[in-house]
C-alpha cells in the first residue's frame, strides 16, 4: 500500500510527518493541488482518509472523493460522519483511535472484495444547481404555504 499526503498544514507539521516517514519508500509528500485538479486526481487512488479529529461540519474532500468514485475511510465526527454511509461507501472510524485506524488499514488490505464493495456503493455528490433547485422550491412550498394560512386568517366567519 502507498500513501500520498498533498497540502501543507504548517512547516512544523510537515517536517514532523516527514521525520515520521523518513526512509519509507511507500510514503511520498506533495505540495497542495490546484482546486481543478483535486477530484481528477483523487480518481487515480483506491481509497482517501480523511482521519480529522476536529469538527468539520462541511468536508469538501469527502464530496471531492465522492466525485471521483473513491470511497472515503474517515473519522466518525461531524461532516464526514453525516456524509460516509459507513460500509457503503466508506468506513467510519472513531476519531484518534489508533486501534480503530490500525484495524480498520488491515480490513482493507486483507479483505479483497471490501474496497471494490465500496467503491460500488460511491454515489456522486448532488451538483450546486440541484442543491439551488431544492432550495428553491423548499421556498415556493413555504411561500404558498404561508399565503394559505393569511388568506384563511384574514376571512371572518360571522354566526
Amino acid at each position: 500500500m502507498l500513501s500520498v499526503i498533498y497540502g501543507e498544514g504548517g512547516e512544523r507539521f510537515r517536517r514532523t510527518l516527514q521525520a515520521l516517514a523518513a526512509g519509507d519508500s511507500r510514503i511520498s509528500f506533495h505540495p497542495p493541488l490546484a482546486a481543478s485538479e483535486v477530484v481528477s486526481a483523487l480518481g487515480s487512488y483506491d481509497v482517501l482518509a480523511v482521519p480529522s479529529q476536529w469538527l468539520e461540519s462541511g468536508p469538501m474532500v469527502v464530496l471531492e472523493a465522492f466525485a471521483a468514485g473513491v470511497p472515503v475511510i474517515g473519522s466518525r465526527l461531524g461532516g464526514i460522519a453525516e456524509l460516509v454511509r459507513d460500509g457503503v461507501d466508506g468506513l467510519l472510524v472513531e476519531p484518534a483511535n489508533v486501534m480503530a485506524w490500525t484495524e480498520t488499514w488491515r480490513r482493507v488490505c486483507t479483505e479483497a472484495d471490501l474496497l471494490p464493495r465500496l467503491r460500488a456503493g460511491v454515489r456522486a455528490p448532488r451538483t450546486i444547481e440541484a442543491v439551488a433547485g431544492e432550495m428553491a422550491n423548499l421556498y415556493d412550498q413555504l411561500l404558498t404555504q404561508a399565503r394559505a394560512v393569511e388568506v384563511n386568517s384574514s376571512v371572518a366567519v360571522v354566526p
